[in-house]
């Protein structure tokens, strides 16, 4: 009776056990999808007027709407030709709007981060079943979607342009490589394409893997497993097609700041966000905390730990180090090393007995939502907002859409960011060029040189916001009317005799001629 009774006891702890990841597997999918939805609908409008957001879109539109040739556009540093750009284009084909599209695209980004997350935890602790890895993984990025907020850096998440394609692919490739085993062979034809379009995968997964297997078999190159060839082979096609593309096409490079005072600033802006308790400066604490951590485990608990961690270190230090960091918005490099962090945490702290503690885990971090949650909607309740998600058009693209139906202007110039909006989201698809501030001439920055080369004939209108109107007068002449915006603070210069105008347009490329 008592070897029934123990194994009857045995067999109730293994199904209630079961039912219990299951119970939290699919709570956890409710929380994701109830903060993700929240998320959402509570973005600020200004996230999708984002120079980031836009870059995408303003190609395509260009390409296929305007049929300009691509050879004469000037694209990022990082151009995200793949798989940024053709899920945009997907997207807007089956949506047919610009917001609707980026919006999908938000959804869609994340829904794909949770999946490859939740399988790459199970990497770090081989132990924990597999509704236990996806439980911690939709668990830590509904924290982080209540926590956006707060910490307006997390939006980029959302957002098409940011690196984020490639903190998606290392998560996904990583498992393949740990096991030395890939599905098929065309993993690593997509690994170039992604590696040519975002060349940050050579620091947080080709550099991370190196450093990886060598602590792991202790000498490099010779001692690596076999799929290390291949694997190094597509980053190294990737990278010589990078290279290529860099020669048949204009691809900016990067802004950047001598080193030493980028890691001057990096220092002085970290110090002074933890005096003021900042989140972005508590998250590069947690991170390398985490990173550290995860190198001090990797010896015991396996070497993926050690991935991670040298995953969390180079882009933690990449911005400071390459002098690209010069101010916080040059953390969005670091975003992926912050997402880690509550995954990370939830990892480290039950690797000795991951079956057993994975309950209180996922109640601590329940814990947390819920406390998060009620204090941002007590906040919201109080400041009276609560309206959902909904497009307005910015008010130069309104001014410029009300005018163009009553006059005969048939391009409009303005500040690059303005001129990226009207471009965009004009409804009566007015052509909206940007000027360089300095000296009103055509940019090449994230533009096409087509355009002002061969600019429509007509008058042209010039938006003084951003510009100074007293400084378009001095170079364009007085103009011939001026326009009153419906809202009453801005205006539209109108220019009839457009010759002074078109000259300063093409001469910075008749320079290079």
């Amino acid at each position: 009776m008592s070897r029934i009774s123990f194994h009857f006891l045995l067999y109730l702890e293994c199904k209630f056990g079961q039912a219990s990841r299951v119970i939290w597997l699919w709570t956890s999918i409710l929380i994701f999808i109830v903060s993700l939805a929240f998320s959402v609908i509570s973005l600020p409008k200004e996230l999708f007027w984002n120079t980031e957001a836009l870059y995408l879109p303003t190609i395509l539109l260009d390409v296929l709407r305007d049929s300009s040739p691509l050879r004469g556009w000037s694209f990022a540093p990082t151009p995200y030709f793949f798989p940024d750009l053709p899920a945009i284009f997907l997207l807007g084909y089956a949506t047919g709007d610009i917001f609707l599209t980026l919006v999908a695209y938000a959804i869609l980004q994340v829904i794909v981060l949770a999946l490859v997350m939740g399988r790459f935890i199970r990497t770090l602790e081989p132990k924990m079943g597999k509704s236990q890895s996806y439980t911690l993984s939709f668990l830590s990025l509904s924290f982080l979607f209540i926590l956006s907020e707060k910490f307006s850096l997390l939006y980029f998440l959302y957002l098409p342009s940011v690196h984020i394609s490639a903190f998606i692919t290392t998560l996904w490739i990583w498992p393949y490589l740990r096991k030395e085993k890939v599905p098929k062979n065309s993993v690593f034809p997509i690994l170039s394409l992604i590696t040519l379009s975002d060349r940050i995968l050579v620091f947080e997964l080709y550099f991370a893997a190196a450093l990886t297997w060598a602590r792991r078999y202790g000498r490099w190159g010779i001692s690596f497993p076999m799929i290390s060839l291949k694997f190094f082979f597509a980053g190294a096609i990737g990278i010589a097609l990078n290279m290529v593309l860099r020669v048949l096409l204009t691809i900016q490079s990067p802004n950047k700041i001598p080193i030493a005072d980028s890691i001057l600033m990096w220092w002085k802006d970290l110090v002074s966000s933890l005096i003021r308790l900042d989140l972005p400066g508590i998250f590069l604490v947690l991170s390398f905390i985490t990173a550290f951590w995860c190198l001090k485990k990797s010896k015991e608990w396996g070497h993926s730990l050690g991935f991670i961690g040298y995953f969390q270190l180079i882009l933690l230090l990449l911005p400071p180090l390459t002098g690209i960091y010069t101010g916080e918005n040059g953390l969005k490099i670091s975003l992926p090393a912050f997402v880690m962090v509550p995954a990370l945490f939830g990892v480290l702290l039950s690797l000795q007995n991951p079956v057993e503690r994975s309950n209180s885990r996922n109640f601590a971090i329940l814990g947390l939502l819920i406390g998060l949650g009620i204090f941002t909607g007590y906040r919201r309740q109080m400041e009276g907002n609560w309206a959902p998600i909904s497009f307005s058009r910015p008010d130069e693209v309104t001014c410029v859409d009300h005018w163009k139906e009553k006059d005969s202007f048939v391009l409009v110039l303005a500040e690059a960011r303005k001129a990226k909006r009207i471009f965009i989201y004009s409804e009566t698809k007015t052509l909206a060029y940007p000027i360089d501030f300095s000296t009103l001439e055509g940019t090449h920055t994230l533009s096409n040189k087509e355009w002002f080369l061969f600019p429509p004939e007509g008058p042209i209108a010039v938006l003084p916001d951003g510009l100074g109107e007293h400084r378009i007068k001095s170079f364009y002449g007085e103009p011939t009317r001026i326009l009153d915006c419906p809202n009453g603070i801005s205006k539209i210069l109108v220019y009839e005799n457009t010759e002074k105008i078109i000259e300063l347009l093409q001469r910075p490329f008749q320079k290079t001629k």
